[in-house]
């Protein structure tokens, strides 16, 4: 995913040579004349009739116009930034919703609430295949489900929360605020973040204009609610004009926090001035054009690894052109060329391909390296290798809290009793839900040969039965946790 911005040159100090050229061109010029010599043998009414129009200008602009493109392809012209590895082709959304008191007033129909929550359907509806996070607040803050590409989970999620869940009243933007940058902070990319409220209490203006969040204002009175802050503030609408104007924020967010980015960088676009110089030197030296034309014709064409050969791929790696693919959603042709072990791992599990996957994240020992090789793991059903990659990554980064949910869920779930008498029971995704009763007769009454598509459907339906049972617990359960800890 590469952004464009007005052009620049990388090295600018070759340009300085660009007056030196100009100097030496003009003092050379006398003897790039190739007519001087017969200028005073032969009458200038003569002379000018013996030579091709035109042909002694061009003699004379050979040595200057080479040079100079030459020296602007050197200089590094670039439009064009390379964002860091594990950036996504859109921003990670880490969403925190306001399910205070306040939240079910009318002022917005039929509810702030009711209306945030159909917004937020329509914002997940536009943002398929991008990765989203949940979190609810009121008197304390929750995470409800960590970052997904999966819309129809995070759907779910929407549905069956309300204000009533929430274990303690109040509201808390600060420890909502704190919860999102802790977020953001274990992210390898930049994440964008998205407060939905209808006010900020005073104690937490201060933290929220240090974060790069933008406000989606769930109130009539959203021009209140922007004096009070520094942050972009966009009012929910009837239309979906609010919709685009909040993508535009949140992409303005990320663009800007891709540039920052360590391992971001500008790409070197003067290659692109090589064409008009092998260009001009076919015509300036034209008894060598056949045989550069046949070495271009009949040399070795590049090797293609996945797919049949294009011309592109003469000027980028393989990396790149892995890339190329990738941003178009070719993740599995773009796996067979990556050379790079993570991002190969990360196309195969995109393409669906966790074996794959997992064996290309297992070439490096980092603690994402594990926490993906954990991830690709569950998705295979192999709970107890996925939880030996999490506790590898949390030993090196022990506060790294999606790695500790995921370890969470997946202990949870090998500690169920299982049937004696179904061994051949599927293996749903790991969510954490599996200790609800309903969840479990689901899995004894599937087939062992349920296909991942009939398993996912299993799951959700099993999900819907007793959602806002699931989410009460959880979250008074988070706050007992947190509760303990305190001194």
């Amino acid at each position: 995913m590469d952004s464009l911005y007005p052009i620049h040159f990388l090295r600018p100090l070759w340009l300085y040579l660009l007056p030196l050229l100009l100097l030496g061109h003009a003092l050379a010029r006398p003897r790039l004349d190739s007519l001087a010599p017969w200028r005073k043998l032969i009458s200038p009414h003569l002379l000018a009739h013996l030579h091709v129009p035109g042909q002694a200008r061009s003699q004379r602009l050979w040595p200057l116009l080479l040079p100079t493109l030459a020296v602007l392809a050197a200089a590094g012209p670039s439009w064009t930034y390379q964002p860091p590895p594990f950036a996504e082709q859109r921003a990670p959304l880490v969403i925190a919703l306001d399910l205070s008191s306040s939240m079910p007033s009318s002022d917005l129909h039929p509810s702030r609430f009711e209306r945030a929550r159909s917004k937020l359907h329509d914002l997940l509806d536009r943002r398929q295949g991008a990765r989203t996070a949940l979190l609810a607040y009121a008197g304390t803050a929750h995470m409800l489900l960590p970052l997904s590409d999966d819309p129809s989970l995070l759907g779910y999620y929407l549905d069956g929360l309300s204000p009533e869940l929430m274990p303690r009243p109040g509201k808390d933007t600060t420890a909502a605020l704190a919860a999102m940058d802790q977020m953001q902070r274990q992210e390898p990319s930049p994440v964008s973040l998205l407060l939905i409220t209808d006010s900020v209490e005073p104690a937490s203006r201060h933290t929220l204009n240090e974060l790069p969040v933008v406000i989606w204002a769930a109130t009539a009175d959203a021009e209140a609610l922007a004096n009070t802050v520094e942050v972009p503030v966009v009012p929910m609408r009837l239309d979906s004009s609010d919709l685009d104007r909040l993508e535009e924020r949140l992409n303005d967010h990320y663009r800007a926090q891709l540039q920052s980015s360590a391992g971001s960088h500008w790409q070197d676009q003067g290659w692109w001035l090589l064409w008009p110089v092998a260009v001009l030197l076919l015509l300036r030296f034209r008894r060598m054009a056949p045989v550069l034309l046949l070495l271009l014709v009949f040399g070795p064409a590049p090797e293609a690894e996945a797919g049949e050969w294009r011309f592109w791929q003469l000027w980028r790696t393989p990396d790149q052109q892995a890339q190329r693919l990738f941003d178009r959603g070719d993740f599995a042709a773009a796996a067979a060329l990556y050379q790079d072990p993570q991002w190969q791992g990360i196309a195969y599990y995109r393409a669906g391909d966790y074996a794959s996957a997992a064996q290309a994240f297992s070439v490096e020992s980092t603690p994402h390296a594990h926490y993906n090789q954990g991830n690709a793991l569950a998705m295979l059903g192999r709970y107890p290798d996925a939880i030996a990659q999490y506790r590898q990554a949390l030993t090196v980064r022990p506060s790294w809290q999606q790695a500790q949910d995921n370890l969470g869920l997946l202990l949870n779930l090998v500690e169920q009793p299982r049937a004696p008498d179904n061994p051949g029971e599927p293996n749903l995704p790991p969510d954490g839900l599996q200790s609800d009763p309903q969840l479990r007769r689901a899995e004894t009454e599937a087939s062992q040969h349920v296909t991942p598509e009939e398993q996912a459907q299993i799951w959700l339906n099993s999900l819907d039965a007793n959602l806002s049972g699931y989410l009460r617990n959880k979250m008074a359960l988070q706050l007992q946790q947190r509760e303990s800890h305190e001194p």
